[in-house]
């Protein structure tokens, strides 16, 4: 005796879930049970990242990329693919190390052409790191600034000589470095 199949698909996209054996109905023994969201007719054979998809009449193939990785070309949000068919405009599919670098260094990517393209060898992401690092140092300046202005006001209710050789006062020294640190900043 024969065994017939049925071919089950999901809710959400129609896609192929799998094969089934086929109850006979048992008011009618020539005839079998289709049970909702199945048909009798075969999917045809896919390959990788490609599903089957019941259309109501027959199956057509569908590219598949659900559970790989998805990048928003916008907001560089990256999300994981859970739809069936092409990966949606605005989006492009990226690897799973290429999603962590772009959540970890975004800055380092930028869309060209629609495209979203590294861009670390360019000689515009080397000027944003070297800027980076301006600010950085400007932060430093300033703080070192700020430690030092503190000192000075209590060198000035304190005069009181640093280096008895010289004649150099406190004030002197942290007015000097003062000096120092903003001819750097200035220049930055």
């Amino acid at each position: 005796m024969e065994t017939k199949y049925y071919y089950s698909y999901n809710t959400e996209e129609n896609a192929f879930l799998g094969k089934f054996p086929a109850i006979k109905n048992p008011r009618r023994q020539t005839e079998y049970l289709l049970p909702a969201m199945a048909t009798f007719k075969a999917p045809p054979e896919t390959q990788e990242k490609e599903a089957a998809i019941w259309n109501g009449e027959d199956w057509v193939i569908e590219p598949d990329f659900r559970g790989e990785q998805q990048v928003n070309l916008e907001t560089y949000e990256v999300t994981t693919v859970e739809y069936v068919g092409k990966i949606k405009d605005g989006f492009q599919s990226v690897t799973s190390e290429v999603a962590e670098d772009i959540q970890t260094n975004p800055d380092k990517y930028k869309v060209v052409n629609g495209i979203l393209t590294d861009i670390s060898n360019t000689d515009e992401y080397k000027e944003f790191l070297h800027q980076q690092e301006v600010q950085i140092r400007k932060s430093e300046i300033e703080r070192q600034l700020l430690e030092l202005d503190t000192k000075r006001v209590r060198a000035m209710c304190e005069p009181s000589i640093k280096d008895e050789s010289t004649g150099e006062t406190w004030l002197d020294y942290y007015n000097a470095q003062v000096a120092q640190l903003r001819e750097e900043l200035n220049s930055l």
